[in-house]
């Protein structure tokens, strides 16, 4: 009767055995399944955008800083790319850019980057935190702060060419209508002016005027959403108050923009 009863215990033993067996088993292909799916997807060394996925939005500020940027001004610049940089999710892409007086169509890049996974979402088997952390400060916010104080080295021009600047935004390939969610965020006096041609300095001027005398059709905005940050330049208010309610509304309605938000003035 003993060595039955042992010999029950022992099978017992072994049956428990295997099942803690192939519980930690499970366990531990939970956990490599877990580690394996809190890998981080591989990105642009550059932009820190998804090298395995299509960009889902992207965001561009075209700052116009033909004209001196007064101290309020550049803080309400360094406030708009605030905002705009709050707005991003993960892996959504911010570009800030400059007219540029010298060649209308080619704005000069200040900075484009994504926003990358912040540190403490970091999975520590495949990145080190505190790595992570320099990197997030060098190659985002740093790098946004060098842009921002660089927005104002193209004052002093006799040009404001924000037509022409907002033309070249519309056909950067990596502002391309496959990009889900588009959103242009124009920063300026809002005044366009062309000494040889349109000026929107010459009291009365209208989209009609514009159009009548140009050789091209506003850019294909289409599913692109606006925002106009205007800087005020009290000497002109009455100015831009016509070229804000007038001239720029029927701009973008001609492009074909998805939305038009005008900040109010300060």
């Amino acid at each position: 009767m003993r060595r039955r009863a042992h010999g029950r215990n022992s099978h017992g033993r072994n049956a428990l055995g295997l099942v803690l067996v192939a519980l930690a088993g499970s366990v531990l292909l939970a956990l490599g399944a877990a580690a394996f799916l809190m890998q981080p997807p591989p990105t642009n060394q550059e932009t820190l955008c998804r090298s395995d996925a299509q960009l889902a939005a992207h965001t561009i500020v075209l700052v116009d800083a033909t004209d001196r940027l007064e101290p309020r001004h550049r803080r309400k610049l360094r406030a708009v790319l605030g905002q705009e940089r709050a707005r991003l999710a993960q892996y959504e892409r911010l570009s800030v850019m400059r007219l540029n007086v010298r060649r209308p169509q080619e704005p000069s890049l200040l900075f484009s980057k994504c926003l990358p996974r912040p540190p403490e979402q970091i999975n520590p088997l495949f990145e080190n935190a505190r790595m992570a952390q320099a990197r997030w400060e060098e190659s985002f916010a740093d790098a946004l702060d060098r842009a921002l104080r660089s927005a104002g080295a193209g004052a002093g021009a006799k040009s404001s060419p924000i037509l022409a600047g907002l033309r070249a935004v519309a056909a950067d390939p990596d502002f391309g209508s496959e990009i889900a969610r588009r959103r242009l965020v124009l920063v300026s006096d809002l005044l366009e002016h062309d000494p040889e041609g349109f000026s929107l300095y010459t009291a009365g001027a209208a989209y009609a005027d514009w159009r009548a005398g140009s050789p091209q059709a506003p850019p294909d905005l289409a599913r692109v959403d606006i925002r106009l940050v205007p800087l005020d330049r009290p000497e002109h208010a009455a100015l831009q108050d016509a070229a804000s309610q007038g001239f720029w509304p029927a701009y973008f309605d001609a492009a074909d923009a998805a939305s038009v938000e005008i900040d109010a003035s300060p």
